[in-house]
């Protein structure tokens, strides 16, 4: 049933786990005590929470927070003085994943983090504009309509913005199945929280990479402008990335390039153990890149063009400010307000075309939370948000206009109903408006319309701790995608094209326990069943394709996640999701094909992940040596309804060596993808040509980075 891939996986795991035991057992001869650190803490839930059963391992060469820091910020993104751990657990699945464990498994940009959160799965669809993420089986079609939310420090990103470089980031919070309740539209699938770092210190550190497929200088810093209250953080990132695809027509080597720079400061204002904090926050990335050059698919491990078409072209200008900040009234209670603007500015040329976006997007947020002694915690609060979204065909002269608003008001109360019971019970309550103005001055053809949806998206949960380091718990939760109309109208002459669809909802059912065992081994171990109705599928032929209410799903599976450190040299963290997500009634309504008993596209049945630290003990150099290697499997995966096109089950395996002195230098020395394996990120058929175009990825990536801190 399993190919070689998985073989191997198993192989990697089995011999990583032997030569753990042989350490285990090296430390037990030794008279050692091997500890784990303290529970990791989530802000994911809009309040301080521990999150079972893991936490965050801290490399060698830096300093990991025990517990919570007063600088992550309640308000996800200003200071906030919390008060030392909370008493309060999160009874849903919550992966964390400390900066320290994203630079070991070379996590550099939001399309990496599949290397070490479970059940996820991104994938490029040709640019890093608009990416795929599937979260247990659940994806979007449609790119514009995504099922997943990202948030940096608490600010919503664009679907156009989603795959952004992470520069200075604290730790990355995994939210999986719907967060309907907190995070409302489009937290479909689950949301991954990215915290910046918020220093209350004086530092700076600059990394430079040298790579066959990158070039890049990370620099990064806080300055102290007053002594414990007034703090600047600044984060730049200039990457060139030479390309690796050849054109065969032309004779050009390495034409699909990319340059980047991404810039972001943050002016805070904390003062120790006050009640208010504040931050203003500015970040900009601009993206000019050449890499959604579809390749004949025959020539896809050479990884050659020869289509007699312009190659692809994407620039993209991000602008983000965000004014974040937090009241403590005493007591338990904090109030929080985050105000964000973000707008995208996107021109994109595909096989000769262009199509100019953009997006202009306001939102606030304000929500009062208490986790006071009291045997009631909660939080409640109200969001709102609006959007501009412009899309042109200069070569049509068309213009489509889409508008969206949206209000809500949430709030979630937990009841500790013993010091080991607990009762959790919220509801959001949501109206969403969506526009849509069109015009082709070149046909006098004008059209405009509007509608609306409501929904109310509650959530029960039960969780009850059998002992200090195990807990169990049941989640029943709901979120939906609301409905809108297209973003891109292909075929003007189609009144369909200008129809609205409706909104798409999920239930969600888990169940989950996460324990500690042999004072080593953290796991937690989820079974879940996801039912959605409504979907929003593209149906019709490629590329006159429109979005429609066109079938149901479901998605069953189990998700593992497992942190071992048998002793202090070696830490070794593995997750996997084994499920299946498919159609259990879809007939294309354009087609009249029945796609029932089909697997949902981007949705591979198996995923895994597993990564190593391996720190030696040597008293030659004067500071740290450590050994990393990183292995990610992913099952077959199909890229239609249909099922005729996907890409076969894959393995990739990455590797490091890195030294860290103590005067704050390091150095290490990569090699990711190993095996030069190329996989398909995107595949469709022409229908013009009757070829089959495909993306691939990455290959293999050999460099060194240094890293001088202060």
């Amino acid at each position: 049933m399993f190919s070689r891939y998985t073989v191997s996986l198993a192989g990697a795991a089995l011999m990583l786990g032997m030569s753990s035991a042989r350490a285990q057992e090296t430390s037990l001869e030794a008279g050692e005590v091997t500890e784990l650190p303290p529970i990791e803490v989530t802000t994911a839930n809009k309040r301080p929470q521990k999150a079972q059963p893991r936490q965050a391992q801290p490399s060698p060469a830096t300093s990991a927070p025990s517990g919570l820091p007063p600088e992550s910020g309640v308000g996800g993104g200003a200071a906030a003085d919390v008060g030392g751990p909370p008493k309060e657990t999160a009874d849903a699945n919550v992966s964390v994943r400390s900066a320290a464990e994203l630079r070991d498994a070379g996590v550099e940009k939001v399309g990496d983090l599949e290397k070490v959160f479970p059940g996820l799965t991104i994938r490029s669809r040709g640019n890093r504009a608009y990416a795929n993420i599937t979260v247990r089986g659940i994806s979007s079609p449609d790119f514009y309509n995504p099922s997943v939310q990202i948030l940096i420090d608490g600010v919503p990103q664009a679907a156009s913005a989603f795959t952004q470089d992470l520069v200075d980031v604290e730790r990355v919070e995994f939210l999986r199945g719907p967060q309907g309740v907190l995070y409302g539209a489009n937290a479909f699938g689950g949301v991954i929280n990215i915290i910046t770092r918020k220093s209350r210190e004086t530092t700076a550190s600059v990394t430079g990479t040298v790579a066959n497929l990158e070039r890049s200088v990370i620099a990064t810093g806080t300055a102290v402008l007053a002594k414990e209250a007034l703090f600047l953080d600044v984060g730049v990132k200039r990457s060139v990335e030479p390309g690796e695809i050849d054109n065969l027509l032309t004779g050009e080597d390495d034409i699909d390039t990319a340059d980047l720079w991404s810039s972001r400061a943050s002016l805070r204002y904390a003062p120790s153990h006050g009640p208010f904090d504040a931050a203003l926050t500015f970040a900009r990335e601009n993206l000019d890149s050449k890499e959604e050059t579809y390749i004949r698919d025959s020539l896809l491990k050479e990884r050659d063009y020869d289509l007699p078409i312009p190659q692809g072209l994407l620039k993209r200008l991000t602008d983000t400010a965000s004014a974040a900040w937090n009241y403590r009234f005493g007591n338990g209670f904090t109030f929080t307000s985050i105000s964000a603007y973000q707008n995208v500015d996107l021109k994109r040329d595909t096989f000769g075309y262009a199509f100019p976006e953009s997006e202009e997007a306001f939102s606030q947020e304000a929500r009062l939370a208490y986790t006071g002694s009291g045997p009631l915690t909660g939080v409640a609060g109200f969001y709102l948000r609006n959007s501009d979204f412009t899309r042109e065909r200069p070569v049509a002269g068309d213009r489509n206009e889409i508008g969206t608003d949206s209000l809500a008001g949430f709030g979630e109360l937990t009841w500790h109903i013993t010091d080991a019971l607990d009762l959790t019970g919220g509801a959001r309550v949501s109206h969403d408006k969506s526009t849509i103005d069109y015009s082709l001055p070149a046909f006098m053809l004008a059209y405009s319309d509007e509608a609306s949806f409501d929904a109310v998206q509650p959530k029960v949960s039960i969780g009850y701790q059998i002992t200090d380091l195990t807990r169990v718990y049941a989640l029943v939760s709901e979120g939906y995608k609301p409905g809108g109309f297209q973003h891109a109208i292909t075929n003007p002459a189609n009144p369909a094209e200008f129809a609205p669809y409706d909104s798409e909802t999920a239930w969600n059912y888990e169940v989950g326990i996460s324990t500690r065992l042999f004072g080593t081994l953290d796991v937690a171990a989820t079974v879940y069943h996801i039912v959605s109705e409504d979907k929003q599928i593209y149906v019709g032929v490629v590329p006159n394709q429109t979005i429609k209410n066109a079938g149901e799903a479901e998605s069953t599976g189990v998700e593992i996640e497992a942190t071992w450190r048998p002793t202090r040299n070696l830490t070794v963290l593995t997750t996997a999701n084994f499920g299946r997500s498919e159609f259990t009634d879809f007939v294309d309504p354009a087609s009249g094909n029945d796609y029932t008993g089909n697997r949902v596209p981007y949705a591979p049945d198996v995923t895994a992940t597993l990564n190593a630290r391996y720190v030696f003990d040597q008293r030659v150099l004067a500071g740290q040596l450590a050994l990393t290697g990183n292995v990610r499997y992913a099952s077959r995966t199909y890229f239609d309804e249909a099922n005729t096109l996907s890409q076969e089950p894959f393995a990739v395996y990455d590797a490091g060596i890195e030294l860290a002195w103590d005067n704050g230098v390091a150095a290490k020395f990569f090699v990711d993808n190993i095996s030069d394996e190329i996989y398909r990120e995107y595949s469709f058929v022409d229908t013009g040509s009757g070829m089959q175009l495909s993306v691939p990825s990455e290959g293999r990536l050999v460099g060194v980075s240094l890293t001088a801190k202060y």
